[in-house]
């Protein structure tokens, strides 16, 4: 019976890992920005993108599912882009983020933003903003962010599953 329960446990682990429900993927970025008078100011989020669809080796742009940023007390969402945003590839690595928010709300409080995409590394890839000038006449900056990849439910409940059986089978030749 134990081992049977085992069996459809392990089964449940695999259909939730399956291939369909790996196919939207969530990240989580972060940065800081350089220069202009937003110098410091740190600015997180998040978005998923259907990796599903990716081609290996391929360039091109994945359509982004969700996304979120704040930016000290600015947020902007998927709904605030100007076109679709998008997760770009070249030769099959993530080279960055193309998403714009030019709307010209209260520059104080909202800056207008772009992420823009690197030509064939992340490292390339940056974000500007547009603000109210400061003292000097600069109103513009710029900054670096880096991305994560955040597991899963189906990924840890895999692991989870694997790591039973581990202990099971060790427990079984120790005992």
């Amino acid at each position: 019976m134990r081992h049977l329960t085992t069996t459809a446990a392990v089964c449940v682990a695999m259909l939730l890992a399956s291939p369909a429900a790996l196919a939207t993927t969530e990240f989580s970025f972060a940065g800081l920005l350089a220069d202009g008078p937003l110098a410091g100011a740190a600015f997180s989020g998040s978005y998923s993108v259907d990796l599903g669809s990716l081609i290996p080796g391929a360039s091109t742009e994945l359509p982004l599912l969700s996304f979120s940023m704040q930016l000290g007390s600015a947020t902007y969402t998927l709904a605030d882009a100007d076109f679709a945003p998008t997760a770009v590839f070249a030769l099959g690595d993530f080279v960055g983020l193309s998403f714009v928010d030019a709307t010209p709300v209260n520059l104080l409080l909202r800056p207008q933003i772009a992420f823009v995409p690197g030509f064939d590394l992340f490292v390339e890839s940056y974000l500007a903003y547009v603000t109210l000038p400061d003292l000097g006449g600069v109103n513009s900056g710029f900054g670096n962010y880096s991305v994560a990849v955040i597991p899963e439910p189906a990924t840890m409940a895999l692991l989870l599953a694997g790591l039973l059986g581990v202990g099971v089978a060790t427990r079984r030749r120790l005992g």
